[in-house]
């Protein structure tokens, strides 16, 4: 009887979940047209046999294949406001690396725009735009007054929104734009994006550029200006710019408001251009850990702070001229944020393959710990829910993504996996941020861990969690190590909190990103294939599934996979009942 009804449950909130939500079911309709009917009549009798959506239907909104290749030889376009044009030359850089021949545009063409697709950085500052173009999103969201109802078209009329905070994308999702159209892209470092330092041309202590019309800034510069020879610059950009932070030693950075978010492209150009900067912290410190060591930080309001340390190092200025080649040997020693959200953002829309983003970005980054938590920096909700939580020194890691969801989470488990690889760690633990730690997790997970790392232990994956047991799956041994019962089994269904030893790190790096069968090619799926990978887990399950959260790669609420776990609990208690029954008969 228990049997029957976990098979009656499994398929149940399968047809419930499906009758709750007909949208699904439409879904299914239009995807059954490119699958052609028996192929679509298969797969839906796998998937109620399974009891389970492996995926739902991608939703409408979701971002097409943005190919910037095409038949004509014509570059791409970057149009741009000529105080954004840092951020233009970062993209034509990162795009030349690829093949893609660029030419920045600070106006319409007077032929007018053609069919291309465009990168328009500050689109609300145009008066036509192209019909199809990028919107790199520059205002601050701690300021609304861009941020009204025509902004706000033009960036949902966009092919996708590009947005350097992720203070900003939490506001833009709030204002009901689509997490799945922004795509999260800090600004960074450009590699010899000026001519070498030359020190005999400054001969003025401090610049700052940028507005001045403002009783904050003109407070900071009055006292400045008391005390050294301060040069203020606005309207200048490209070479004319550069041209005046070369005679500066110093450069200022001030807020516009008390609470503003770190000025990054006015600071990332000025520390491409080599250098010295004094700023303000900002009310977003925590996104950037990359400059402590780089910039010069003062309190938010601390005139009198910056002023000491401007006089600091104008009193040792040999000191100032070593800390600048410092920070220029470690920017190019460090891993390129831009670059890796850049190169993410191409590998999502199709326009270069895994190896190519491997090669241009993600071979350079480093896994921080090895414990991760598989985060996508655009669903802010999510990862802040997770930190709440997280109390077990998990690192959380940005993982990547695709027009095709669960091919973007398989490339983020690739990804870590070879980043394991390569950093010669014998095991990675990767949690997912819809994990939902027990009151119990920390001394149970202590105790797993111990075992785990018995040198007697048999096991290739660890899996904390069984979201959709297969019924078919077999019991290979079970044993109880103080007082936790486990179980080696066949198959590893879930990857919400997983151990992977160093044994299975070449399998999962010949996953095979090309083949785009939802079926077979999962992440899990694929490894399930693998009938010689040997899974342990543990009974009682040692974490759960936060049900307040939506799945990002099926586009259902984790709740429908309540009823599933549930049974697979109850299905995984049952065999190991059965198997140490028949072991002990035997």
């Amino acid at each position: 009887m228990r049997k029957v009804w976990i098979e009656f449950s499994r398929k149940a909130g399968t047809i419930k979940y499906l009758l709750k939500h007909p949208e699904i079911l439409r879904g299914y309709a239009l995807h059954a047209r490119k699958l052609g009917m028996l192929n679509s009549l298969r797969r839906a009798i796998e998937i109620v046999k399974r009891g389970e959506l492996r995926q739902g239907p991608m939703p409408t909104g979701t971002t097409p294949k943005l190919l910037l290749r095409s038949n004509s030889v014509a570059p791409t376009i970057i149009l741009t406001t000529p105080h954004c044009l840092y951020l233009a030359h970062a993209i034509s850089a990162a795009l030349s690396r690829i093949g893609v021949e660029t030419q920045i545009i600070n106006e319409r063409p007077g032929h007018g725009y053609n069919d291309e697709l465009y990168f328009v950085i500050c689109p609300q500052m145009f008066a036509s735009l192209p019909p199809l173009y990028i919107a790199l999103q520059m205002e601050q969201s701690v300021s609304s007054r861009w941020f009204n109802d025509e902004y706000l078209r033009i960036l949902e009329n966009s092919a996708a929104i590009l947005d350097y905070s992720t203070i900003n994308i939490s506001f833009l999702t709030l204002k009901g734009l689509s997490p799945r159209q922004i795509y999260y892209l800090p600004i960074g470092y450009i590699a010899n994006y000026g001519p070498e330092p030359d020190h005999t041309l400054e001969d003025c202590d401090v610049i700052f550029y940028g507005d001045v019309k403002n009783k904050r800034r003109q407070g900071f510069l009055r006292e400045l200006k008391k005390h050294f020879r301060v040069e203020i610059v606005n309207d200048l950009f490209g070479k004319s710019l550069h041209a005046a932070l070369a005679r500066a030693r110093i450069v200022v950075n001030i807020h516009y408001y008390a609470g503003a978010l770190l000025e990054t492209t006015r600071i990332w150009e000025c520390l491409s251009l080599n250098k010295l900067i004094i700023s303000e912290r900002s009310s977003d410190m925590d996104q950037h850990g990359e400059l402590l060591q780089i910039i010069d930080f003062v309190d938010i309001d601390d005139i009198s702070g910056m002023v000491a340390r401007v006089r600091y190092w104008l009193d040792n200025d040999s000191l100032r001229q070593q800390r600048i080649s410092e920070n220029r040997l470690l920017l190019q020693e460090q891993p390129n944020r831009f670059d890796y959200f850049f190169y993410r953002f191409l590998l999502a829309t199709g326009n270069i393959t895994f190896k190519d983003f491997w090669h241009q970005a993600g071979h350079k980054v480093k896994l921080p710990s090895d414990k991760i938590c598989l985060t996508l920096p655009e669903y802010v909700e999510r990862t802040d829910e997770f930190n709440k939580d997280n109390h077990f020194s998990f690192s959380c890691f940005p993982g990547l993504r695709h027009t095709q969801s669960w091919l973007g989470c398989a490339m983020s488990y690739k990804l870590i996996i070879m980043l394991a690889r390569q950093q010669c760690l014998p095991q990675v633990t990767i949690c997912e941020d819809d994990v939902e730690f027990p009151p119990d997790f920390a001394s149970r997970w202590r105790d797993i861990q111990h075992h785990l790392n018995d040198e007697n232990s048999n096991w290739d994956i660890f899996s904390g969690l069984m979201a959709n047991l297969d019924k078919d799956v077999r019991i290979l041994e079970t044993h109880i190590y103080q007082g936790h019962n486990f179980a080696s089994i066949d198959k590893l269904i879930s990857t919400v909190f997983n151990v992977y030893h160093q044994r299975v790190f070449d399998t999962i790096v010949r996953w095979d990103e090309t083949n785009h069968d939802v079926i077979t090619n999962t992440i899990d799926r694929y490894l399930e294939r693998h009938g010689s990978i040997k899974v342990l887990t543990v009974e009682p399950f040692l974490v759960g599934h936060k049900e307040s959260q939506q799945s990002t790669i099926w586009g259902v609420e984790n709740s429908h996979y309540t009823d599933l776990i549930l049974a697979s609990s109850e299905l995984l208690r049952e065999k190991m009942r059965a198997y140490n029954t028949d072991t002990k008969s035997s």
